[in-house]
């Protein structure tokens, strides 16, 4: 007998899948999360294992957990049931929208199968045995990382412009390295990308009601606080003082303060533009997250533009184009708060024009717009109404529709 968890998904009434998995194990937690995220309804029960010789022959080869029962048998490895259980996602994106972006949610499960996964079980092994950490981890675990953080410089989520599996995958894996590497802290400070990722995941109300049900929690584990020693008081030196330099006298000259930004300045707005963020991340663009846009909208407090690249006639390969629009996001980087922007490259791979819609915080196109060097290169158009303008809007925030006129060939988001 143990306690495990099951996963009961009627499909068509026809297909009820029941799924195993040992508590504490973070394997299965990714796929109670995935589940919720689908729309997968979990429970658990007791139940009897079968034995041993029965298991491997049945369920998993080699003896492994969870595996999960279907109508025509067993499937085993976590990640070919986070595959299974995505197919069933009826809003269609927890897999990706594409057979591109399937075969990118494909490669970031086998990358962290084969290069995170193995560190995180030394993690395991440490704080179950106190074996040894080899002597490289935190040299290898920091270069893993480092190049996990460098993808996601320019990216909400390892793949497109929703959640999926592979986001998923990656944060409950690095939920072993957050919770009990040695090297935790150090990890979370440094590498503020692969930090960011792993928050947006596991504060989503579907992985905080997993994590609640399961007994478990996220982020940095509390370090116990130490008691300070009483220690006798030395006694001052008095020091000599020294004449200044030319370095020092430079160091005593009163430094320049950071300008504050004038949207900080602005009324409180109805429209909070995170929030948006969260409803357009997490949600169905044409049914959910658009209508809400709307809904909220407030014309005093932000302002719409159509922004055109005016030398469209120059582009001629789209992953130039799309290496421009990369580089223009980049530089926009510290207007996060104050803006959110979708650009298409639309028309064909050596015929097609860069093309996107923006919310700004304030009336007009703020400064700090205006100061980034690719603004220039662009025409801007101001939406007077958006309700006028609501059916575009939306094509544009879905990346697809009649309005748009011209193929989408793909689609950059800032948020």
């Amino acid at each position: 007998m143990g306690f495990l968890y099951f996963i009961d998904i009627p499909i068509n009434m026809a297909l009820t899948l029941e799924y195993y998995i040992l508590s504490e194990n973070y394997r299965g937690h990714k796929i109670l999360a995935a589940a919720a995220f689908a729309g997968v309804k979990v429970g658990e029960r007791m139940v009897t294992l079968p034995t041993p010789d029965a298991y491997k022959r049945n369920c998993s080869p080699l003896g492994g957990n969870p595996v999960l029962e279907t109508p025509e048998g067993y499937i085993f490895e976590s990640n070919a049931i986070l595959r299974y259980i995505a197919r069933l996602d009826k809003t269609n994106t927890l897999y990706g929208k594409t057979t591109y972006e399937n075969s990118m949610v494909d490669a970031w499960l086998d990358l962290v199968a084969s290069e995170t996964d193995p560190l995180a079980t030394h993690v395991f092994a440490f704080v179950r045995s106190q074996t040894a950490y080899p002597a490289d981890f935190v040299e290898v675990s920091e270069s893993l990382f480092q190049s996990i953080d460098n993808w996601l410089e320019t990216r909400t989520f390892l793949v497109g412009e929703r959640q999926t599996i592979a986001d998923i995958n990656l944060a409950f894996t690095l939920q072993v390295f957050y919770r009990f590497a040695t090297n935790a802290e150090a990890l979370s400070k440094k590498f503020k990308n692969v930090w960011r990722l792993y928050n947006t995941v596991m504060q989503q109300p579907q992985t905080v009601e997993v994590l609640k049900a399961v007994g478990g929690s996220f982020g940095l584990m509390a370090k116990p606080k130490e008691e300070k020693k009483a220690e006798p008081k030395a006694e001052k030196k008095k020091e000599e003082k020294k004449p200044k330099d030319d370095e020092e006298e430079e160091d005593d000259m009163p430094k320049e303060e950071k300008k504050a930004n004038p949207l900080d300045s602005l009324p409180p707005s109805k429209l909070v533009l995170d929030a948006f963020k969260r409803e357009y991340s997490n949600n169905d663009t044409r049914s959910h997250a658009a209508p809400w846009f709307f809904q909220n909208f407030d014309s005093e407090g932000y302002t719409c533009f159509w922004a055109n690249y005016k030398y469209n006639e120059e582009n001629k390969m789209q992953f130039m184009t799309a290496n421009l629009c990369r580089g223009w996001f980049q530089r926009m980087e510290g207007n996060r708060k104050y803006a959110f922007g979708v650009a298409l490259i639309v028309g064909e791979d050596k015929v097609h024009e860069l093309t996107s819609f923006w919310v700004f915080r304030g009336k007009g196109l703020p400064q700090c717009v205006t100061d980034v060097d690719d603004t220039e290169l662009f025409n801007w158009v101001e939406i007077k109404d958006i309700n006028a303008e609501k059916e575009k809007i939306t094509d544009y925030l879905c990346w697809e529709g009649p309005t748009i006129g011209k193929p989408v060939l793909e689609g950059r988001t800032f948020k």
